[in-house]
């Protein structure tokens, strides 16, 4: 059955024709045309704290970044409710803006993220999906694989490999994290620490054997860590989906061509979404088999 996939693949490349095109057709815009154009980034998750929103500017390949246009005003809306926020950092990357007060985002609303800009409002909006009731912290557990080894120094090390992806059966599709932390013991954050819970057999799922690897000390182990989960929206679903398709090369003939992914900005790029956000305290020494 293998060899007549493998030859039905063969013979549909074979009388498949393969367009010439012109890169040069390709919209290919320059840094002075992305000047006033931004990136967005930012959260309003079910935790009682003030939520961030950064505002970049765009860079082009290999070009200097574009200018970031003057910012007005930066709000929330949820309903007929209205969530100032206040510039916090301004940093020739960019800025960040928290809500002037800390708030907690509910289950079941529409957050609207508007940036008000003298060439238009920059808006963006997402739905906060409840969590459910799934033990991802177990989930994750089940998931991870843990090697004893000794380093060059010879210390003795442990291992844990995280997967990108996991399949389950439940309904609610999220994003599941450890918030690392670096030598200066600040937080590190980013989207490669990430696993992917699909709620569907997609073939990123089924397909993907990438994963991230961290190492620790054996006295380390005990150092606590935060296990961190949150819910992700269908539009938001679509977004990660896009960003780990054009990360991850490992499908081989069903990865798609770096690109770039789309967000949910109006006049702007980026993601603003609503996530219901759990956090459990644990150390590394949970994650260890016990036959070990």
């Amino acid at each position: 059955m293998r060899n007549t996939v493998f030859f039905l693949l063969l013979l549909l490349a074979s009388c498949s024709r393969i367009d010439e095109v012109d890169i040069n057709s390709f919209n290919q815009p320059d840094g002075e045309s992305l000047n006033g154009t931004v990136a967005v980034f930012g959260n309003v998750t079910t935790e009682m704290r003030q939520h961030s929103v950064t505002l970049s500017p765009v860079q082009q390949w290999n070009e200097s970044p574009s200018v970031l246009p003057e910012i007005n005003r930066v709000f929330v809306l949820c309903g007929n409710d209205t969530i100032p926020y206040i510039e916090k950092t301004n940093e020739r990357n960019g800025k960040t803006f928290v809500s002037e007060q800390p708030f907690k985002g509910e289950v079941g609303k529409i957050y609207q993220l508007v940036v008000e800009t003298p060439a238009g409002d920059i808006t963006a909006e997402d739905y906060l999906m409840p969590l459910g009731e799934t033990d991802y912290f177990q989930l994750m557990k089940d998931n991870i694989k843990c090697r004893a080894y000794e380093s060059t120094s010879g210390d003795a090390m442990h291992s844990f490999q995280f997967p990108k992806h996991i399949y389950t059966l439940s309904e609610q599709p999220a994003i599941t994290g450890v918030t690392f932390y670096s030598p200066e013991n600040t937080p590190i954050d980013s989207l490669n620490f990430w696993t992917f819970v699909h709620s569907d057999m997609s073939l990123q799922a089924l397909f993907s054997m990438q994963s991230f690897t961290n190492g620790y000390d054996m006295a380390d182990l005990s150092q606590e860590e935060c296990f961190i989960t949150g819910s992700v929206s269908p539009s938001f679903y679509a977004f990660l989906l896009g960003m780990f398709n054009e990360s991850d090369w490992s499908l081989g003939i069903f990865s798609t061509i770096s690109g770039n992914v789309q967000g949910n900005v109006s006049n702007g790029y980026g993601y603003f979404f609503a996530s219901d956000m759990r956090r459990k305290s644990f150390t590394f020494s949970e994650l260890i088999p016990e036959n070990e």
